[in-house]
């Protein structure tokens, strides 16, 4: 059966990526004749202000002007050209010609590192390289530091799981996606974000709020697209080790070959250690688990212009081990009649995957492709006497027609998907299982008028095995005001299965007894799913500020359940109550952002946020648990003249957060009703340089640079044993102060 999946998902097309009247590609024939894509050209009409640039593999799509036909194609490097369309149907090529020759050439834009789109109806965030830069980022979970839309926490205080928040929700109730299909889904919802490498990642889209019908039903909160590295535009081989004060040490090595001008391979690969145990905070137990983790994934990417096709597909494997809690070097006095409390935390997981697609160069604006995938994800972790394994096993495909109505400012796309979820667990003496069968069909209409208005209005119909026939409708509005001011609103419904063990496997580091009141035997775990809607209204504002760009941008955002799953751990204090909700739940976001150069290469970017997250609970509404209602972000960058060095500095704080009930517990075991609030700086410096063909960079950071620690993360921890004991009251940093060095090499 694997074997048949593999062959079809090399064997089938998907990816669809053309929405505009006159497409093509940016190439570049160098002195010994090889073509190599270009990235960021830009393309714009004469006398227009329509434009657009060329990706990462040098594709682009431009809406078609109706007043001239002459395109300015330029890049810093490159002569300027002018291309006469004489026929938008047919498909360019257009050649660069180097302008090596010119005597000096200034590179006058800089990237802040986040792109915002101004044309597109929902507001996309770009986390591109220069992003990911400015702080460690090892991994996903790592990514988002410097970005103040997404809270990044230590999940309980003694596996090292970081998890995320979004508009005042846990990372669950946010659609991730890698390449834009399903990822942190099921098991992989708790320790999925370390399973992808920084040095893979190309870019990052974050949206808030609804998302497209096409990627599915399950987005409440938002969309986080994870764009890995193009085997055809990436790298000849990028390297990049990194060590920290915790000696934990991890290598990449990205490799990519052009095996002729259509096939390219990329081979991506990723070891990991923890060895070193430490305490610093004197409870017994390791602050930081050891362990160590050996990823790889092998890439292919087909390319035929003149025909229109396209392909990638591969596959990838993970071994992640850890092992964390009590050790006898963190306490040297350990009576042998108590054991230690121990952590164990093993993932093994492999995945193949399709993604090709077919544009049809007669029939400007129509294309078609088709997704598919399959996930084996095994898992086996015990928490002292707290024992879990999980099984997943899913298949997803995913296919996509796209074309136009008239013209390029009606489109639309219409497709079916489905997806196959088997979930087998354990967890101490109860057993579930289930396997989800989701068919689905979607359609989306896309409506341009001009540069003011866009409207992308969709809607699916899905049958799922368990909850019948439901329906996923979503809307996005765009207005441009002016040509600097643009207002977004957002709408829509979305639902999901609860993973009731690893949505709270941090609970699992505690003593606490597990009960879940399911309501309806044939559903997973007894419990219905979990049903909401999300509006989102967006102002974004440009303007210049001593002659150079700035922008403000306003987010107000409510997600409001209409069914959910609610995880009680206030009505007792040694126990677990999972359960329907049976009254209102909805979370209220309030984002100002701020940017702007104030001098040249100096970027400052600041943002405040008030979150409002409430909960029923059968003792009554109240304010969700390890929440801050409020948050402020600044972050300064600056590069040198010539890019040699790069400093990039953030200040974050973290304001009071509800604690989980603790009264029933003796006075020493007792917890404060809310934590203090605190702050948390970081900073890097970086210096880039070239050694012939190479560029290579060295890095030198620091996080929490204030060595702020939560003082006693653990309840009970000289009692680990005790109905008291409860790791997952982590408000803080519990390391405290973390110095790190890495350096990178790329040849291109």
């Amino acid at each position: 059966m694997k074997l048949r999946l593999f062959y079809v998902c090399v064997g089938i097309l998907t990816h669809l990526f053309l929405h505009a009247q006159v497409h093509g590609k940016v190439i570049e024939i160098s002195e010994k004749g090889d073509t190599s894509v270009v990235p960021g050209v830009i393309l714009v009409w004469d006398s227009s202000s329509i434009a657009t640039t060329s990706n990462e593999n040098g594709d682009f799509n431009l809406k078609l002007s109706k007043n001239t036909k002459k395109l300015h194609v330029q890049a810093v490097g490159y002569e300027k050209q002018f291309v006469t369309v004489g026929q938008p149907s047919k498909y360019l090529v257009i050649v660069l010609k180097s302008g090596a020759a010119l005597q000096e050439i200034e590179v006058v834009y800089y990237s802040t590192g986040t792109e915002i789109s101004y044309l597109n109806p929902i507001k996309v965030e770009t986390l591109n390289e220069r992003s990911l830069m400015k702080a460690a980022c090892c991994n996903l979970s790592e990514s988002f530091e410097t970005n103040p839309s997404i809270d990044v926490n230590y999940a309980d205080a003694v596996s090292g799981t970081k998890q995320i928040q979004m508009l005042g929700l846990s990372g669950q109730y946010a659609q991730i996606t890698k390449e834009n299909m399903p990822y942190l889904r099921g098991l992989a919802n708790n320790y999925g974000l370390s399973f992808i490498p920084g040095t893979w990642i190309q870019s990052i889209q974050l949206s808030k709020g609804a998302g497209s019908v096409i990627n599915g039903y399950e987005s409440f909160t938002g969309q986080i697209n994870t764009e890995l590295q193009k085997p055809g535009s990436s790298d000849k081989l990028n390297f990049n080790t990194y060590v920290n004060e915790n000696a934990r040490n991890e290598y990449n090595l990205n490799l990519s070959q052009k095996v002729n001008p259509k096939l390219s391979v990329g081979l991506f690969s990723h070891a990991s250690f923890n060895p070193l145990v430490q305490d610093h905070n004197g409870d017994g137990f390791a602050d930081i688990p050891t362990g160590k983790q050996y990823n790889v994934m092998n890439k292919y990417g087909f390319s035929d212009a003149k025909s229109g096709f396209e392909a990638q597909f591969g596959g990838g494997y993970l071994k992640d081990d850890r092992t964390g809690g009590q050790f006898t070097s963190t306490l040297p006095l350990q009576n042998d009649t108590v054991p230690l409390y121990k952590i164990g935390i093993a993932n093994e997981k492999w995945e193949l995957y399709s993604k090709t697609g077919i544009v049809f160069h007669k029939k400007p604006g129509t294309s078609m492709g088709l997704q598919l995938s399959y996930l084996n994800h095994d898992q086996h972790n015990f928490y002292g006497s707290n024992v879990y394994s999980g099984l997943q096993q899913t298949f997803y495909a995913n296919y996509i027609f796209q074309g136009i109505i008239g013209s390029t400012d009606n489109t639309y796309k219409v497709g079916a998907s489905y997806m196959n979820d088997r979930v087998n667990e354990t967890f101490n003496q109860l057993k579930y299982g289930r396997q989800e069968d989701v068919v689905g069909v979607f359609a989306e209409y896309a409506k341009n008028y001009k540069d003011k208005f866009n409207m992308v209005t969709g809607i699916r119909a899905d049958k799922h095995n368990y909850y019948g026939v439901f329906f996923t409708p979503r809307l996005h509005l765009r207005y441009a005001l002016t040509p600097s001011s643009v207002l977004r609103f957002s709408a829509g419904r979305a639902l999901r299965t609860a993973n009731v063990f690893t949505d709270n496997s941090y609970l699992m580091a505690s003593s606490r007894v597990w009960t879940i009141k399911g309501s309806e035997a044939s559903l997973p775990y007894g419990l219905k799913p979990e049903v909401g809607w999300n509006f989102g209204l967006n102002y974004t504002q440009k303007f210049k500020i001593n002659y150079r760009q700035a922008y403000y941008t306003i987010d107000v955002y409510r997600t409001q359940f209409t069914q959910q799953v609610v995880t009680d751990i206030d009505q007792n204090t040694q126990g677990v109550v999972i359960y329907n909700l049976n009254g209102p739940s909805y979370s209220n976001t309030m984002q100002f952002e701020f940017n702007m150069e104030p001098r040249k290469r100096f970027f400052v970017k600041t943002a405040y946020r008030y979150v409002d997250t409430k909960m029923t609970f059968e003792q009554g509404l109240l304010q969700k648990a390890m929440v801050s209602k409020h948050r402020a972000f600044i972050n300064l960058s600056y590069e040198t003249k010539g890019n040699h060095w790069q400093v990039d500095f953030t200040t974050q704080y973290n304001g009071a957060k509800r604690l989980p009930s603790t009264e029933s517990n003796p006075g020493n075991y007792q917890r404060e009703k809310f934590s203090p609030d605190f702050f948390n700086l970081l900073g890097q410096i970086t210096y880039l340089t070239k050694i012939g063909s190479a560029n290579f960079n060295i890095y030198l950071g620091v996080e929490n640079l204030l060595n702020y620690k939560q003082t006693n993360p653990i309840v009970a921890s000289d009692l680990p044993y005790s109905k008291y004991f409860d790791a997952s009251m982590v408000w803080g940093p519990i390391y405290g102060r973390m110095l790190y060095a890495g350096l990178r090499l790329k040849i291109k």
